[in-house]
C-alpha cells in the first residue's frame, strides 16, 4: 500500500444506520445443566435490558421463538455439542473437550443446509474418546456437523476445555471464539482465550470473537449478567440479528460501552464509554499496535488512534475501565489492502 492509498484508507467497524441489541449467547437451564426453567432466564434477560438470548443447552437443541419472541426480546435457536477425551473407559473423569456451539443460521443457510434442520428439543449424541484423540480432527468433524445442520458454529472456551491450540485453530466453518465467558472465569480462572484469538488471526484465519456469561445460575458461582454482544442491526429479528453478528457488526463486553470505531484516513479510532486504557491489536509485525493510558488512576479517557503503519494484516481494539471489564471490538482485516 503507497503513502497515499493509506492516508486515504477508511473502512468503519460499524454500520451507519441502526439499532444497538443485546444479546447473551450461552446460556444453560434446567434442561441440561443449569438451574433455572426457560422462562425464569428470559425473565431476568429481559428485566437486565437483553433484547436477545441462545439457549446453549448441552447436546441438547432449543426453539423456544414461537413461545418467547415478543417486540424487544428474542430468541436465537441452538445447542452447545460435545465431543470429550476421557481418561480411560474405566475412568468418569474428562480429559479436554470440545464444545462447539451451533446457533440457527440466516434463512439462506438454512434452505443451503446439507442435512435436515435440528428440531426442538432433538438431542445430539455426543462424541466419546478413551485415552487419545486426533483433536484437530474432531474439532472439524463436530463443526461440520453444525454447519450442515445450517448452524453457526462457535468455538467455546478453549482454555477452560484444556485444549492445545493445534487441536482447534485450524477449525475451518467456525464464525468466532468465545474469547471472554464470565461464568468459567468466576469458577477457575479460565474464561480469558484473548491470545488464543490472536494466534488464530496472526495464522490468517479471519475469525471474529464473542463474550457471554455461559451461565448455570446456581449458587456457588457468580455467572450472570457479565459477558455479552452487543450488535448493530436495522431491527430486532432473528434474521437481522443473526446476519450482523455475521457481518461482524457488533462488539463484546463485560462492562464498558463501545459508540464509534473504524479506520478513518489511515488512522484506527475509538470512541467508548469512560476507560484507564485502550489498546490497538494488530498482526503482523512485533511492534505494531499501541496503547493509551490515562494519565492517572483518577482519570479516564473515551477516545484513542493508532496511525497504521501499512503492513498490519488487521487492527483490533480494546478498551479497559478500571475494574478490570473490557469491551473488544472486532478485527477489521487488511490483507487486501496491503
Amino acid at each position: 500500500m503507497t503513502e497515499k492509498e493509506l492516508d486515504c484508507l477508511t473502512i468503519p467497524g460499524f454500520s451507519k444506520d441502526g439499532n444497538w441489541y443485546k444479546g447473551n449467547l450461552h446460556s444453560h437451564t434446567i434442561h441440561s445443566d443449569g438451574h433455572l426453567t426457560p422462562e425464569e432466564a428470559v425473565n431476568i434477560y429481559r428485566k437486565h435490558g437483553y433484547h436477545f438470548l441462545c439457549f446453549s443447552e448441552h447436546d441438547l437443541y432449543t426453539d423456544y421463538r414461537s413461545q418467547f419472541d415478543c417486540e424487544d426480546f428474542i430468541i436465537l435457536p441452538g445447542m452447545e455439542a460435545s465431543a470429550v477425551l476421557f481418561e480411560s473407559k474405566s475412568s468418569p473423569f474428562g480429559k479436554k473437550v470440545h464444545h462447539i456451539h451451533g446457533i440457527l443460521g440466516t434463512e439462506e443457510m438454512q434452505k443451503q443446509a446439507a442435512l435436515p434442520l435440528y428440531n426442538h428439543m432433538e438431542g445430539h449424541a455426543v462424541r466419546k474418546y478413551y485415552g487419545e484423540w486426533d483433536g484437530a480432527g474432531v474439532a472439524q468433524e463436530l463443526a461440520d456437523e453444525m454447519t450442515s445442520r445450517g448452524l453457526i458454529a462457535t468455538y467455546n472456551h478453549p482454555v477452560w476445555s484444556r485444549v492445545r491450540e493445534e487441536e482447534f485453530i485450524h477449525t475451518r466453518g467456525i464464525w468466532a471464539l468465545e474469547i471472554y465467558n464470565y461464568g468459567t472465569e468466576n469458577e477457575s480462572a479460565t474464561g480469558y482465550d484473548e491470545a488464543r484469538w490472536d494466534v488464530m488471526l496472526r495464522e490468517g484465519k479471519q475469525i471474529f470473537a464473542f463474550a457471554s456469561d455461559d451461565n448455570h445460575n446456581n449458587e456457588e458461582v457468580e455467572d450472570t449478567f457479565g459477558g455479552y454482544i452487543v450488535v448493530k442491526a436495522p431491527k430486532l429479528s432473528h434474521e437481522e440479528i443473526v446476519k450482523n453478528m455475521l457481518a461482524g457488526n457488533y462488539y463484546s463486553s463485560s462492562g464498558p460501552e463501545i459508540y464509534d470505531w473504524g479506520i478513518r484516513n489511515g488512522q484506527a479510532y475509538i470512541k467508548c464509554s469512560a476507560v484507564r486504557r485502550i489498546d490497538f491489536i494488530t498482526g503482523n509485525r512485533i511492534n505494531d499496535g499501541r496503547s493509551i493510558l490515562s494519565k492517572s488512576l483518577e482519570e479516564t479517557i473515551q477516545t484513542a488512534a493508532y496511525l497504521l503503519k501499512g503492513h498490519e494484516t488487521y487492527v483490533r481494539a480494546v478498551c479497559t475501565d478500571r475494574y478490570g471489564r473490557k469491551a473488544w471490538s472486532n478485527p477489521i482485516f487488511l490483507d487486501g489492502w496491503q
